[in-house]
């Protein structure tokens, strides 16, 4: 019954995409397969660079103008100046020059620009192809037996001849576990295919239970990692229902689905017969195929019908609705349901209809989400390296598996001549345990190929003693200058000396091993030969300068190279004990769309630069270096006076400020500042430190403007909406937090009073509590108030089941203060089942404490 051809989509290791295609024009004839043309259009600043161009302009006029241009999407040059305001706008009303080039850009604006070729798209066609749609050869000749022409019609044209398109994509993920699979069995002996893997492994279940997501398919990310640990899926049908849930519009039904899941929200269905359909989701619609089958049972359609009433509904054509409406009610009316409950399917089904994943797309994604899983959990370092290796050229990427790695306690490396590889490496430490050898292949500047033949040489003969002996032994005729400056800079000759000294040296170095490859080239021979291969030639000496690099020196060589500062990422990886909570300690995390945004930052200073302003008062910008990058922190006068020794290169600090973005540039300016003394074993879910101002990012739905107090010094303000009773709470004279609930009777107090981290609740069960208790809650707000709404809503749901005589207070932490209110509408029943329950809700977002009352 269909009206078209099918859309196919088919996912291939990355690396063997082109396999794929040579098998498809082999097994169909080169004349029936060809790849698909797309058109590129001009966009808003590509239309001014290109008019400015052809108007004469210099690049510095035209980028000036380009960059005024908001950072949006599909924005066009009409919105961009539709604010008066705006700089754009003024630019254009002052300079008729500027006002010229963006009439003649707008002109311009949205037509063709150029062919190329389509990321994945490919044709194939019973017909020989040049019969039914024109072809064009591509500029450059192809002799690896590809495909050789495209179409020229773009997609959906070709689609309307009826042509059958497929989609080859390449996915580095499945080029991820192949190389792990093949390096386990390298290593360990232990060879599987991945549909070996058995679905019902313990370890991966409660790794992703636990949020450890980085680096697993579809289920990396703030929000996704949340709501994995609170679905805590224990079947693969857990997984793929939330990737096809995790979308904007079904998100809504999340906490509906976790709920049934757990059994707190009972699952209901309108009529019986939705029962076997909806079950395997807890009667939440996920699937598109569950869209089908309601409209198939309730109205009588055949599946092909029901597929078209699903395009029709996800068009939202108000005339399409209605028409459909009337027949899928006409049609329930004769399968003998009645007008109501057919009013009320059609409206459960309407809104789902649009957005509905196809079940066939979520569980192929959720097996590879579970196979990433998998190997992590039971393979952890191979899993990680393979993880690595395919991110090489990405070096944000890279930074943050380094991370990962830090987290899981897998030292990472520094590039070595002696000990690594172009690529990164697994090594066994002495002490036991794995680490990761950075690749040197990874090296900004430094070619794989260029490296292949000196770790040939090593491989024959051996480490190399010293930079003479690898000047002799090894072959080192793709090493230039360039590249071998790089590799002292990032450590990989540290084995032969100081950096600085084997920089300094370097003319000598490629000299000598010039001079020895000439040797090795020529037929000349030495009075040593004479003696043949038990005498060698001696080297000639390089004596190293008795000079050493600076840490600061060290640092900005390897993060300029590695895109990281892997000298000092022992000291950095004591940010990562914050990096859950409020506290930034990620580059990435800071986005231009943040700008005016208030954050905390956690990170080591690696420069300090001090100025003037105009008016001659001092200013600081330091350099703050961060787990995957740096960002600079402009200090001014006003805060430079209580902070002036803190501004130290080396220094941990802990900054509250607010994000600025000026020419697509980010900076902080700082608003508050202290130093960062990390705890040798903080406690689970909080930040151990002498001073950690708390930012907000965002704002806590349901918590409404309250008497607030100052949380450690750090005093900032939020607006909130609709809330709990608010209880005033008195800042002490000194500006710190008002005291928190003493320990009384064993009960653990609700903050400790020298850094306000939170101490785990003493254990109750219901037997034990004689007295009335006080529970309180500490929330933490993020940049999300639907997650914050949905928070706050699982931990109502959890404290009614628990009703008893027992406060509760609600303490929302928000823009550096602390939001103190009594729950006056529920009471708890105190036991040790609530603390663990609502300590799991919370995760890292928050903290439960319980106080014993005094009568």
């Amino acid at each position: 019954e269909r009206k078209e051809m099918p859309d196919i989509d088919m996912d291939f290791q990355d690396d063997r995409r082109e396999e794929v295609i040579n098998y498809v024009v082999q097994k169909y004839g080169r004349e029936h397969v060809a790849h698909i043309i797309t058109f590129g259009t001009l966009g808003a600043r590509a239309a001014l660079r290109d008019v400015g161009r052809a108007l004469g302009m210099t690049y510095g006029d035209v980028d000036r103008v380009a960059r005024m241009i908001p950072t949006k999407l599909g924005i066009t040059l009409d919105e961009a100046k539709s604010d008066p305001s705006s700089e754009l706008a003024e630019a254009i009303n002052a300079d008729e020059t500027i006002r010229n080039l963006v009439e003649t850009a707008e002109g311009l604006e949205g037509i063709t620009r150029h062919s190329s070729t389509h990321a994945a798209g490919v044709v194939i066609s019973q017909q020989p192809l040049d019969e039914i749609v024109p072809l064009q050869r591509p500029q450059k000749a192809d002799d690896s037996g590809s495909v050789a022409t495209t179409t020229q019609y773009a997609m959906d044209p070709v689609a309307a001849l009826g042509l059958l398109k497929l989609d080859f994509l390449g996915l580095v993920n499945l080029t991820v576990l192949a190389k792990a699979r093949d390096l386990i069995a390298e290593r360990r002996g232990i060879s599987f295919d991945l549909v070996d893997i058995p679905l019902d492994d313990a370890e991966t279940f409660a790794l992703l239970s636990r949020g450890d997501t980085a680096g697993v398919f579809q289920l990396e990310g703030g929000g996704m990692t949340r709501y994995i640990k609170e679905l805590k899926p224990s079947a693969l049908a857990d997984v793929a229902a939330m990737i096809a849930l995790y979308r904007p519009g079904p998100m809504e039904h999340i906490s509906t689905f976790i709920d049934a899941k757990h059994g707190r929200r009972a699952v209901s269905y309108l009529h019986p017969a939705l029962e076997e359909i909806l079950e395997e989701t807890y009667g939440v619609i996920v699937y598109q195929d569950q869209v089908l089958h309601i409209a198939r049972t309730f109205a009588g359609y055949t599946l092909g019908e029901a597929d078209i009433v699903r395009k029709a509904m996800g068009k939202k054509i108000p005339e399409i609705m209605a028409q459909e409406k009337e027949k899928f009610i006409e049609g329930a009316l004769k399968q003998g349901f009645d007008q109501e409950l057919a009013d009320k399917v059609f409206a459960l089904v309407e809104p789902f209809a649009g957005y509905a994943f196809n079940k066939a797309h979520s569980v192929s994604y959720g097996l590879i989400s579970y196979w990433t899983a998998y190997l992590k959990a039971n393979y952890t370092a191979e899993y990680m390296v393979s993880l690595l290796n395919s991110y090489v050229g990405h070096n944000d990427r890279i930074n943050s598996a380094v991370a990962e790695c830090q987290r899981l306690k897998i030292p990472v490396l520094p590039p070595s001549i002696n000990d690594g590889r172009t690529e990164f490496t697994i090594e066994t430490r002495p002490e036991g345990g794995d680490a990761i050898r950075f690749g040197m292949g990874a090296v900004k500047g430094v070619g794989a190929s260029a490296l292949e033949a000196v770790i040939e040489s090593r491989d024959k003969t051996g480490r190399f003693e010293s930079i003479e002996n690898m000047c002799r032994e090894a072959n080192m005729s793709g090493v230039n200058r360039k590249t071998l400056e790089s590799l002292i800079k990032v450590g990989a000759l540290d084995d032969f000396g100081d950096r600085a000294a084997l920089l300094e040296s370097i003319d000598r170095i490629v000299g000598l091993a010039q001079s020895e490859a000439s040797l090795k080239n020529s037929d000349q021979s030495s009075m040593f030969d004479m003696f043949g291969e038990s005498v060698s030639a001696p080297l000639a000496d390089i004596a190293l300068p008795d000079i050493t690099a600076s840490d600061r020196e060290r640092d900005e060589w390897e993060r300029e190279l590695l895109g990281m500062s892997l000298s000092n990422i022992n000291i950095l990886a004591t940010l990562l004990t914050v990096s859950d909570s409020e506290h930034i300690v990620f580059r990435s995390d800071i986005q231009p769309d943040m700008a005016g945004r208030r954050v905390s930052l956690v990170g080591q200073i690696v420069g300090v630069t001090r100025r003037f302003t105009r008016q001659n008062k001092p200013f600081v910008i330091a350099t703050l270096g961060l787990m995957d990058g740096q960002i600079e922190v402009f200090v001014w006068e006003d805060k430079l006076d209580t902070t002036e020794g803190l501004w130290q290169e080396g220094n941990i600090v802990v900054i509250g400020g607010t994000v600025r973005v000026r020419e697509d540039e980010i900076s902080v300016n700082c608003n508050d500042a202290g130093e960062y003394t990390p705890s040798a074993d903080p406690p689970p879910g909080a930040s151990a430190a002498t001073y950690v101002p708390p930012v907000s990012n965002g704002s806590v739905a349901g918590v409404a403007p309250t008497q607030a107090v100052k949380e450690n010094g750090a005093a900032y303000t939020g607006d909130k909406p609709d809330a709990p009773e608010p209880v005033a709470a008195k800042a002490e004279a000194n500006g710190s937090a008002a005291p928190a609930p003493a320990e009384t009777n064993g009960a653990a107090s609700a903050r400790s009073e020298t850094n306000g981290n939170a101490k785990p609740a003493t254990r109750l069960a219901h037997s034990q509590v004689q007295v009335p208790h006080r529970l309180y809650l500490r929330i933490r707000e993020s940049d999300n108030a639907v997650d914050d709404q949905m928070m706050l809503d699982d931990v109502k749901r959890k404290l009614l089941d628990y009703e008893g005589s027992d406060e509760v207070m609600l303490e929302i932490a928000s823009g550096g203060m602390i939001y103190r209110m009594e729950w006056s509408s529920i009471q708890v029943s105190v036991c040790d089942e609530l603390t663990d329950n609502l300590s799991s809700i919370l995760g890292g977002s928050g903290t439960v404490a319980v106080e014993a009352v005094r009568s």
